[in-house]
């Protein structure tokens, strides 16, 4: 049977979008969020590989490969989990291939906050410099930071699926 995939983003009722002194826009509480709890559902045209790159190369669409062969492609800006900010020490992180939980309690007021490489592979590089200000922060952000054997054990499982799997398939031929 075939997994089915939330069409529309959805955020908590819990949370709101207004202006991020990170960059731009933002995700913030408005209540107590617990750990665990489903903060954000990205929704999205699931597509094929070969939809994907039609869509990436004709069309000019944002793509994101979450599995083998499972990608999304959206539009920039348009969709309100669009708004997730980075952080090299997130407090949400991601459940499967488009639910996002709280990594720990985030409070009233505070930015929800990802780390980029939880969905980047390979070709992502940051056109800006992180400045977090956490003692974990990188600087420069890549897709090829899920390699780090450190943030492999942070945030273990709480990749995307294509990344969890290349991780196993990497650990298992060391």
């Amino acid at each position: 049977m075939k997994e089915k995939y939330p069409e529309k983003s959805s955020i908590s009722p819990k949370l709101e979008i207004r202006s991020s002194p990170i960059q731009g826009g933002g995700i913030f509480a408005k209540e107590h969020i617990k750990a665990g709890e489903t903060v954000i559902i990205w929704g999205g045209n699931y597509v094929s590989m070969e939809e994907a790159m039609r869509a990436k190369n004709q069309e000019g669409k944002v793509v994101l490969q979450l599995d083998d062969n499972l990608f999304t492609v959206e539009d920039k800006g348009e969709d309100p989990a669009y708004f997730i900010n980075h952080s090299c020490d997130p407090n949400i992180w991601m459940k499967n291939a488009f639910t996002f939980v709280a990594r720990r309690d985030i409070q009233p007021g505070e930015e929800l906050t990802s780390d980029y490489i939880l969905w980047e592979a390979e070709d992502y590089v940051a056109k800006w410099d992180c400045k977090c200000g956490s003692p974990l922060c990188r600087k420069k952000i890549t897709g090829k930071d899920w390699r780090l054997p450190e943030l492999q054990k942070r945030y273990k499982n709480h990749f995307i699926p294509l990344i969890n799997k290349r991780i196993r398939k990497s650990q298992a031929s060391h």
